[in-house]
């Protein structure tokens, strides 16, 4: 214990923490991959089927509407996927066991923190994204299989996440507009990471009302104010973060990261005391 009081952070010591959780966890993370491909699927072969079963030769000659479903519904699963998962990094902490055992891990309250992070902001996105490319490819293979006289079903292309400059289908028009997307993105999961410590039980819930509930409070502080101003508010609002977002969203995610740091420290002084 002294080592651990002394020291800040080890890579032995981290390793040590990770291959103990992957160890112990590594069936409900392949669970949780499963059950994240086969929802894509699922969904993907659903909406595809009206797509496919309405083949003309005479007027269809892509799937287009296919594609472009499959990028806006890979951003949703995202924000899904990411809020949901995140809200339960700290689940171990809800009961009085669990936070003794988290006690008694031995590392640093940085790494515990750290292989956390890790997990949900880094691994996380990938899993989803290689959940998304599967079940792109098992849409293909399905219809391929049962619809084998249409000549145009194609797997979609990921790099349209933003636009190429061909005039094709895109979800964001630009790189410019693409990283505003992604940082509002992390921003958000690191409010549901920072409830997750804050909330043990229930976190997904307790956050999710949370934000609806600040959201709702400020629309209409921004309503009651566009009734004494010539402006539109809100349009001056979604104006200044297409301006400002690519700085304001980082360092707001920041300060969540390092609250919920502290956060978890504090918890962890607590249950010593």
């Amino acid at each position: 214990t002294d080592m651990i009081k002394d020291t800040f952070f080890s890579f032995s010591r981290f390793g040590k923490l990770c291959r103990k959780e992957i160890l112990e966890n590594w069936k409900l993370y392949v669970l949780q991959l499963l059950v994240m491909y086969l929802i894509m699927a699922i969904i993907l072969i659903w909406y595809s089927y009206t797509d496919y079963s309405s083949f003309n030769i005479l007027t269809k000659t892509n799937d287009l509407n296919v594609h472009i479903f499959t990028l806006v519904f890979w951003m949703w699963s995202w924000w899904a996927f990411m809020c949901l998962g995140t809200s339960f990094a700290f689940k171990t902490m809800k009961c009085k066991t669990g936070r003794i055992t988290m006690l008694m891990i031995p590392a640093t309250v940085f790494e515990k923190f750290f292989f956390r992070w890790l997990v949900y902001v880094l691994i996380l996105p990938l899993l989803i994204f290689l959940s998304i490319w599967l079940a792109d490819y098992t849409r293909v293979l399905f219809y391929s299989a049962i619809y084998s006289e249409i000549p145009f079903i194609e797997v979609t292309d990921f790099k349209h996440f933003v636009g190429q400059g061909d005039g094709g289908y895109s979800l964001c028009h630009s790189w410019k507009d693409g990283s505003l997307l992604i940082l509002l993105n992390v921003y958000i999961q690191s409010l549901f990471l920072l409830g997750s410590i804050v909330w043990p039980k229930n976190s997904f819930i307790k956050t999710l009302i949370s934000i609806v509930l600040v959201a709702f409070l400020y629309n209409w502080g921004v309503v009651a104010f566009t009734r004494f101003s010539e402006n539109s508010t809100l349009s001056t609002l979604i104006l200044f973060f297409f301006k400002w977002g690519y700085i304001l969203f980082p360092i707001l995610t920041i300060i969540n990261w390092t609250l919920t740091y502290f956060r978890l420290k504090e918890s962890e002084v607590i249950h010593r005391i």
